[in-house]
């Protein structure tokens, strides 16, 4: 799908086969969270059937990749994933606008394309939205709207923008807490939104036993569930908290080895048009200051960078096979030399594959 309001590398409905955070399951909850200081409402998907084989490698891969670029801890992104949609990328909330991967909302899709869309290369994207009066993400045009949320059912692009989005929800809510929050209480700021889980976690400190369904009405509403007993009896904050915690380390437990993947980088809009994408490298990706994992603490800060460094040269590898070629060359009449010509290939090959090539 092509728009003409776009450059011609145009934002196309996300690819089924390119590179969640905070959902949400009430029509309403678009324009709370739309509102920091109100408590959003959301309802954990219910269990799907596994993806295909080829399919869960990929987003596993998409997941790793965010990991690394952002560090943002690996089996929480896996573990967020696999509560939120059972790993599916086509999944959508029947209740809500909550759609793909982390089930993002549109409303929080766009306000986090909009703070992290250009360092993962999309800067385009992010510059196409706009603060609404009312301090809303708001995108004018009503296809370049839809190509946006569209990017949703992309895992890599989603896998980026959760791992962005758990690091301001971290952000949020250390201040709160005297240090990094952990994974259960990072997940919280997922299920309730960052101001939600600053509350939650204010009142729990202060009064463990109180009841969370009467703090918390609207995503009591949206998950029974986890705000009362198979009984009816209204669960504590102590007793959601560690409802949720075990949810998430049951689904960590799960969470694959950290696959070994070459770096995903969107080198253009192009990425998003119509026919095949193009070539993806990491030649120009951006600088993203490493980060902590989250739930450890954050390490000190680094000292002040020295002057910078030429970086050690690579010979090219033409002049590798070159050299090589022309020593079996000189060697031509010297049937030694023939014999030695696979020892000979097998050195350059190791070499080449010393220097990544």
């Amino acid at each position: 799908m092509s728009h003409p309001s776009l450059p011609p590398a145009g934002i196309a409905a996300a690819r089924a086969e390119a590179a969640r955070a905070q959902p949400s399951h009430r029509l309403a909850e678009d324009a709370v969270r739309a509102q920091p200081e109100r408590i959003a409402s959301r309802q954990i998907a219910a269990p799907a059937p596994m993806p295909a084989p080829a399919q869960s490698g990929r987003i596993e891969r998409a997941i790793a990749d965010a990991s690394r670029r952002t560090g943002v801890d690996f089996d929480f992104l896996v573990a967020q994933a696999r509560i939120e949609s059972a790993m599916d990328p086509e999944a959508r909330a029947t209740t809500s606008s909550a759609s793909g991967l982390y089930q993002f909302i549109e409303s929080t899709w766009l306000s986090t394309m909009q703070r992290h869309g250009a360092r993962f290369g999309l800067g385009d994207v992010a510059a196409r939205i706009a603060r609404a009066p009312g301090g809303e993400a708001h995108v004018a045009d009503p296809a370049e709207r839809r190509a946006i949320l569209a990017m949703r059912r992309d895992p890599e692009i989603a896998a980026l923008m959760a791992a962005g989005l758990a690091e301001d929800n971290a952000a949020h809510l250390a201040p709160v807490l005297g240090r990094a929050p952990d994974h259960s209480e990072l997940y919280l700021a997922h299920f309730l939104g960052a101001g939600g889980a600053a509350r939650f976690l204010t009142e729990m400190a202060r009064d463990p036993g109180q009841g969370a369904a009467s703090l918390f009405r609207r995503p009591a509403a949206a998950n029974p569930a986890i705000f009362f007993d198979a009984g009816g009896r209204e669960r504590s904050l102590a007793e959601v908290m560690d409802r949720l915690a075990a949810k998430v380390e049951r689904a960590r437990a799960l969470a694959p080895d950290m696959p070994m993947v070459p770096p995903y980088l969107i080198a253009d809009e192009a990425a998003f048009g119509p026919g095949d994408p193009p070539a993806l490298t990491g030649t120009s990706r951006p600088v993203i200051a490493p980060r902590a994992v989250l739930g450890m603490a954050t390490p000190p800060s680094p000292p002040p960078p020295g002057p910078p460094q030429r970086p050690p040269q690579t010979p090219p590898m033409s002049r590798v096979l070159s050299a090589t070629l022309e020593g079996l060359a000189g060697r031509a009449g010297d049937a030694p030399a023939i014999d030695r010509a696979s020892e000979s290939i097998r050195a350059a090959y190791e070499r080449l594959k010393a220097m990544g090539l």
